[in-house]
């Protein structure tokens, strides 16, 4: 393809959609701090102004953005490991392995997690991170409740998006993971047994059985 043809196709892509993918580029290859509004502009092949009309929060706002595709993707490749899981056990091991690994693979937070660790950090404090938890609540009813009733379904969901920002929080866990058995045992280990009546004081909980 030609230089003309290559511009022609870019240019055919929605200009916010263009921002959002120079913004992404640029934090993944250089870091936040380092991207200012005017170097998205230049990459998106629009004027700052632009930038700020269709993304009034500048820089901070398009991180939000990007890091909330980012979820978007987790959460898809989370229901497609749940869904064709046989077993609980099966389906709640994929779902935080899968979630890791998804985010071992995403540029922009692997970027921050090098040279701006403190930025992470804000992004998963208490505050910020309560709709994570909501969202991921509403999941697990969604594709765990073949297995449970509805209400630890919710459980589980928050308890996979707790699992997997405590991973994301230290630079070398304890429990990596990101190697399927050892996300297996780690389920097997502290999720299952509070599932089961009687095998934990504090719980009652009836699994369902088809």
């Amino acid at each position: 393809m030609s230089a003309a043809g290559v511009a022609s196709t870019k240019h055919d892509v929605p200009v916010p959609e263009r921002i959002v993918a120079a913004a992404a580029l640029l934090i993944s290859s250089q870091g936040l701090r380092a991207t200012s509004v005017d170097d998205i502009a230049s990459a998106a092949e629009c004027g700052r102004a632009t930038v700020y009309r269709y993304f009034p929060g500048g820089r901070s706002e398009l991180l939000d953005v990007t890091l909330g595709r980012g979820v978007d993707r987790i959460f898809a490749s989370c229901t497609r490991i749940t869904d064709h899981a046989e077993t609980l056990a099966e389906a709640v091991a994929g779902t935080i392995n899968i979630a890791v690994l998804e985010l071992s693979n995403d540029a922009v937070v692997q970027q921050l997690l090098v040279d701006e660790p403190d930025t992470i950090a804000t992004l998963i404090s208490p505050v910020r991170i309560e709709p994570l938890f909501e969202r991921a609540s509403e999941w697990g009813i969604e594709h765990f409740s073949r297995f449970v009733e509805p209400a630890i379904a919710a459980h589980i969901g928050e308890w996979c998006a707790r699992v997997v920002t405590d991973h994301l929080r230290s630079p070398a866990p304890v429990i990596d993971i990101t190697q399927s058995d050892i996300a297996r045992t780690l389920v097997d280990t502290f999720l299952i047994p509070t599932l089961i009546p009687g095998s934990a004081a504090e719980h009652s909980i009836t699994i369902r059985r088809h």
